[in-house]
């Protein structure tokens, strides 16, 4: 039988209340404490969050901002003079150049210390493997945007007379520069410039015989009558052109790393050497980092404000370039991923959400160099990959591996041809093909190098280079 005490009202000095309402408020007292203590512990849980993650935070705000800033002087009118633009970009050339000055040292103390503390098994496992990887996806990329752009283009009739693709460049020659750059003559020559084949014109002499004779007094005959004319032709000179010979460093990097890790003890200074430069460079770079949310909103505004005509740009390439974006998106996040899960069988979206620092600042700079620190950064703390993997791997993906440009150059040569009315046999295609795998080995990892490597992807197929400036506009953001 239950106790009435528990009904009976209770004296509390001023006035008289229930037990159960006793309980029903000490029950209110502690879901409002628990409430409070639940807000506080999101209130640091979101701090926690902003504070890990304030980097990249400020570095998509500054794109965002760039942006914004971008669009408001091009209103104004205020940067159309040439010195008020250079000065708004200053920031952002600062902030490359803190980058591009320890990644020559950062690329090269972290593949020979690397190296050097593997076993040259190890390492020749792994290279083996990571080669493999870079060609099947730069492959891949190359059909992706080649299939891509063949699919938004059938239908369409070529024109009447279709112009002749005109010769230039061949991708041999492509070919060529890449062999000649992997072993420089120079190491030092090769941190400021690289190896690349151009057309020379020359005037040759050509001697026409007129089939005529000349005969003396005698009418004995003396000579023949003969003509000349000069014609140009063009021949292929290999010349020094500035930026940094990135192949040729990495492939004596890993000779030499080798060559020490077979030394043994006997090189243990010159590895500790190696270490130290890359440790060092790594401090620095954590240091120069924090001003590319500032660099950053400069480069991009200063970006906005140079594009020529964007609205009469835009109305031709309405079709284009949503096709480049979903085909770069696709391999991005359709492609890439499945490979990884079909070797590791783990989510590789989570994989890509711990490299967010990294794909922000690739994004935002437009150079996988610049976004190297960031990549082992997150590789080793995030990814849990072992660091002498990701400091032979990462220098050597950045470089080699240029799965944007290997997709976007079967697109826009493509697009090109079929946009002078050029008809492209299957032979050409393939021609485009290996054209891309080529040049994308070759190009350099820094921002600045998309318009260079067209031009020069577009002459080895025999297009008009000139017409590779048609999508300049929105370079940048392609």
């Amino acid at each position: 039988m239950p106790c009435r005490s528990m009904s009976k009202p209770v004296y509390t000095g001023e006035t008289f209340f229930n037990s159960n309402s006793h309980h029903k408020l000490r029950r209110s007292i502690r879901v409002y404490k628990m409430a409070t203590l639940n807000r506080h512990r999101t209130g640091n849980a979101v701090a926690k969050f902003i504070r890990r993650n304030l980097l990249v935070i400020l570095i998509f705000m500054s794109m965002l901002f760039g942006i914004v800033l971008g669009c408001v002087l091009r209103t104004t009118g205020s940067l159309v003079d040439r010195r008020n633009h250079f000065y708004l970009k200053f920031p952002g050339d600062i902030m490359l150049n803190t980058l591009r000055m320890v990644s020559v040292p950062l690329v090269v103390s972290s593949i020979v210390s690397s190296l050097a503390s593997l076993s040259m098994k190890t390492s020749g496992s792994i290279g083996l493997k990571a080669l493999i990887y870079y060609l099947v996806t730069t492959v891949c990329a190359v059909i992706t945007g080649t299939i891509g752009i063949v699919v938004i283009s059938i239908g369409k009739e070529a024109a009447e007379q279709p112009g002749k693709i005109s010769n230039g460049m061949s991708q041999l020659d492509s070919v060529l520069d890449i062999m000649r750059n992997v072993l420089p003559d120079n190491l030092v020559k090769a941190t400021f410039s690289k190896k690349q084949t151009v057309l020379s014109k020359y005037n040759v002499e050509i001697v026409n015989d007129t089939g005529s004779v000349i005969f003396n007094n005698t009418a004995n005959i003396v000579g023949r009558n003969w003509s000349s004319s000069f014609k140009s032709v063009e021949v292929p000179t290999v010349i020094s052109v500035p930026g940094t010979n990135m192949m040729g460093l990495i492939v004596v990097s890993i000779f030499l790393g080798c060559v020490l890790s077979s030394m043994e003890d006997k090189a243990k200074p010159l590895v500790d050497f190696f270490q130290c430069i890359y440790q060092a460079m790594m401090r620095l770079i954590l240091i120069f980092i924090w001003f590319t949310p500032v660099g950053l909103t400069f480069m991009i505004a200063a970006t906005v404000v140079r594009m020529e005509k964007p609205t009469e740009a835009l109305q031709e390439l309405v079709v284009f370039i949503p096709t480049v974006l979903f085909c770069l998106m696709l391999h991005g996040f359709g492609t890439v991923p499945f490979m990884y899960f079909l070797v590791t069988r783990k989510n590789p979206y989570k994989f890509i959400r711990n490299m967010s620092k990294a794909l922000l600042t690739a994004f935002g700079t437009a150079s996988s160099a610049a976004a190297l620190p960031f990549t082992m950064d997150e590789l080793i703390k995030k990814n849990k990959v072992n660091s002498r993997v990701v400091n032979f791997i990462a220098p050597i993906g950045a470089t080699v591996n240029m799965d944007g440009i290997a997709l976007y150059i079967p697109m826009l040569t493509i697009f090109i041809s079929h946009r002078l009315g050029f008809i492209l046999d299957p032979a050409r295609y393939v021609v485009i093909g290996l054209s891309a795998i080529g040049v994308s080995i070759g190009a350099a990892a820094i921002p600045g190098t998309g318009l260079m490597i067209m031009t020069v992807a577009a002459i080895a197929v025999g297009l008009p280079a000139d017409q590779v400036l048609f999508t300049a506009t929105f370079d940048w953001i392609l």
